[in-house]
């Protein structure tokens, strides 16, 4: 096996610029129902602010680990580290390299958010919840062209990507994939639970090898048992847009 040099944490600060078209385009057939001259001057009004006041701060980290070891349900990827669950074998067979990804938009919208509700401004912190969200995403998007990059330089093959949280990938996992990452050099860490800090954060894995197999976001997220609880997935303002 070709062993590549491990490659030190790289940060990236990408530009997300989202539009008043972007947020509604994303709520799919809920538009025409929600779109309405009140909503569009809303999201105009709080995307200007998130702009100017610079609340979304897109930041990226990675490594990438040569496998030295596979077991069942899990890949041994040096310095005692090892990501554990029953779908690397499946969707990451043959693997000979991982890389490890941490995204994270920061916590100014989450602070927002908190403070929008606290003030009983419901609609208003459901608006940011959502375009936190979909910025996280498209961060993500970002990671992904960037692994697929990657991978071609190493004259590789990307996997799609694998997220803790999904059905079969346990969230205890992210604190393995935070410190393969170098995530805590982006400011992000875990709770006791799991849970990645900043809460609009989102850890990643993808596999390196030949011939690897391809799978979109959507196709995962579709798949995915925990998809109607999954707190990315869940939009809400349906409920306080009336």
């Amino acid at each position: 096996m070709r062993v590549l040099k491990v490659c030190m944490p790289v940060i990236t600060y990408p530009q997300l610029r989202l539009a008043v078209e972007d947020v509604t385009s994303s709520w799919g057939s809920r538009r025409a129902r929600l779109v309405s001259a009140r909503m569009i001057a809303l999201l105009s009004e709080v995307l200007a602010r998130i702009e100017s006041e610079h609340w979304i701060q897109p930041k990226l980290s990675f490594e990438i680990w040569p496998v030295v070891g596979r077991g069942p349900d899990s890949l041994e990827l040096g310095r005692g580290l090892r990501i554990s669950s029953p779908m690397l074998g499946h969707y990451l067979p043959g693997a000979t390299h991982v890389a490890a990804g941490v995204c994270t938009i920061g916590d100014a919208v989450e602070k927002q958010v908190s403070e929008g509700f606290a003030a009983s401004d419901r609609l208003r912190a459901v608006i940011l919840d959502e375009i936190g969200t979909l910025a996280l995403f498209r961060l993500a998007d970002k990671f992904e062209e960037l692994m697929q990059a990657e991978a071609v330089r190493l004259g590789l093959d990307a996997s799609g990507v694998l997220n803790p949280g999904e059905d079969g990938f346990d969230i205890s996992q992210q604190a393995a994939i935070v410190e393969l990452s170098g995530g805590a050099s982006i400011g992000v860490s875990q709770t006791t639970t799991g849970m990645l800090i900043p809460r609009k954060s989102l850890s990643t894995v993808v596999g390196f090898g030949v011939r690897m197999p391809k799978w979109t976001r959507g196709e995962r997220c579709a798949r995915c048992g925990a998809r109607e609880r999954c707190p990315h997935r869940r939009m809400r303002m349906a409920e306080v847009a009336t």
